[in-house]
């Protein structure tokens, strides 16, 4: 359980997740494959956009990597959770720019909606960034296509990993899970409804 978080990092997590929804999106367009690596690169470059405010606030107080982020403090949540905010926001435009596809916008507005209450209550009440962010996009992914419900049993034994490792408690990972589960779920279902409705008006147009 001690290298569990090390070897399912949740960044590691959602970037591989995302990269598996692109490359499912991608086969269900039967695009080219050069298409496919084409959006994999926007998002690593993406990624890169993460790294942002980390990267000033070290130039302003002069602190190295390790030192800015080591601990469990709030500071580092509002680090991550704004660099992961700031990665869905480009990524969401260059899909709609380019008109790549429904999904992958999808999951960065959930992705971004999750870090929000995750950066709010940092400050007041630790919840579980390794469970919110972990869970977005195992369970986006799930949502899409049943056949990714594997993925699940990441997030879901990170919740008591954080606990073995005396990083939360059982409220603040269980909160964590089921904040972004209502998220995710609830905004996942306004897209499908959302889609439905536009078909429904094409079909009658």
């Amino acid at each position: 359980m001690e290298y569990y978080p090390y070897v399912f990092h949740p960044i590691t997590v959602l970037g591989v997740g995302i990269i598996v929804l692109i490359h499912h999106e991608w086969r269900l367009q039967g695009a080219e494959r050069s298409v496919l690596w084409r959006r994999i690169a926007a998002f690593l470059g993406s990624g890169v956009c993460s790294l942002t405010p980390t990267a000033a606030y070290m130039l302003v107080t002069g602190t190295g990597p390790m030192k800015t982020m080591k601990g469990n403090a709030w500071q580092v949540d509002a680090l991550v959770a704004s660099g992961v905010f700031i990665s869905a926001g480009v990524t969401w435009y260059l899909w709609r720019r380019f008109e790549w596809g429904s999904l992958v916008p999808g999951a960065m507005q959930a992705l971004a909606a999750v870090t929000i209450p995750y950066m709010a209550l940092s400050p007041f009440w630790n919840v579980s960034g390794h469970v919110i962010i972990a869970l977005m996009p195992t369970l986006y992914l799930t949502l899409v296509a049943r056949k990714f419900w594997p993925l699940l049993a990441i997030p879901v034994v990170m919740v008591p990993n954080r606990i073995v490792l005396d990083a939360h408690t059982w409220a603040q990972t269980i909160g964590g899970f089921f904040i972004a589960a209502v998220i995710v779920v609830g905004l996942y279902r306004l897209r499908v409804a959302k889609s439905s409705h536009a078909d429904r008006e094409s079909a009658i147009a």
